[in-house]
């Protein structure tokens, strides 16, 4: 017992050279572990923004898919601003008018709506994403755009989408492009 106190009253520590030994390996350690923290955090928040504007693509594209199937325009067109497409449909058998509906992308928003509608919080349109310099355009099938003097019964809607989200001061950004027929 007595071999123990006497330890325990020594006036012996460390030298100079063992204390600088030992907080440069731990000053090393805490580095690496904290440099390793903080890319798993970017790494994280990266991947979470980037499945965000999958998702929002994801609805908008399908937004686009379901409102051209549902409403089974009997012809397609590009609107006068060159900014979106018109379905258009007969009214009905008798009647020379047309139902419209405009897909367009305004203002950084998603449009989905009479001509004359302008951006709006309607549920199939809402995103965070910023949708500037997205474009929807329709085609025939060896090219030619379907405008309102040459409308198109069939062809193809070509669809490239530019998402931007801005998130703890950084932008980021994702571009989809997608044909498909009607």
């Amino acid at each position: 017992m007595k071999k123990y106190v006497d330890q325990l009253k020594s006036q012996q520590g460390f030298t100079l050279i063992e204390l600088i030994a030992a907080i440069t390996l731990f000053s090393m350690i805490v580095g690496i572990i904290s440099m390793v923290t903080m890319f798993g955090f970017r790494s994280y928040h990266k991947i979470t923004i980037e499945n965000s504007l999958r998702d929002e693509a994801d609805i908008i594209m399908s937004s686009i898919i379901n409102e051209l199937y549902t409403f089974a325009p009997e012809r397609v067109e590009r609107t006068n601003t060159n900014d979106g497409i018109l379905l258009k449909k007969k009214k009905s058998d008798t009647d020379t008018s047309f139902e419209v509906v405009k897909i367009a992308f305004t203002q950084g928003k998603l449009v989905i709506g009479t001509e004359t509608e302008e951006p709006s919080n309607d549920s199939r349109t809402s995103v965070k994403s910023d949708l500037t310099g997205s474009l929807i355009s329709s085609a025939t099938p060896d090219g030619r755009f379907c405008t309102s003097a040459s409308p198109c019964g069939s062809g193809l809607i070509e669809i490239t989408l530019q998402l931007a989200q801005e998130y703890d001061g950084r932008d980021y950004t994702m571009e989809m492009k997608s044909k498909f027929g009607f």
